[in-house]
C-alpha cells in the first residue's frame, strides 16, 4: 500500500465504505435494482482509480492500510 498516496487511500476508503451492504442499500431503504445500479457505478469508480494507480487494489488491503495508519497515529 506504500505506493498509494494519502489522497488515493482516502478515495479507496470512501468507495469501500460506500460498498458496504448497509450503505449500498441505504439501510434497507433502496430497492434491489437501484442498489445493483449503485454497486456497478461504485465498482466502475474503483476500477478507474485502480487504473490511475496502475494495479489492482483489494478492499482488504485498503482496510488494512487504514488500520495501519490509525495504529501509527497518522490519519489518512
Amino acid at each position: 500500500m506504500a505506493d498509494l498516496t494519502s489522497e488515493q487511500l482516502q478515495s479507496f476508503l470512501s468507495l469501500a465504505s460506500s460498498l458496504s451492504p448497509e450503505n449500498l442499500y441505504c439501510d434497507g431503504e433502496l430497492p434491489h435494482a437501484q442498489a445493483v445500479k449503485k454497486y456497478k457505478a461504485l465498482r466502475n469508480q474503483w476500477k478507474a482509480l485502480e487504473f490511475k494507480v496502475g494495479r489492482k487494489v483489494t478492499e482488504d488491503e485498503v482496510w488494512a492500510a487504514h488500520i495501519k495508519t490509525i495504529k501509527s497515529g497518522v490519519v489518512a
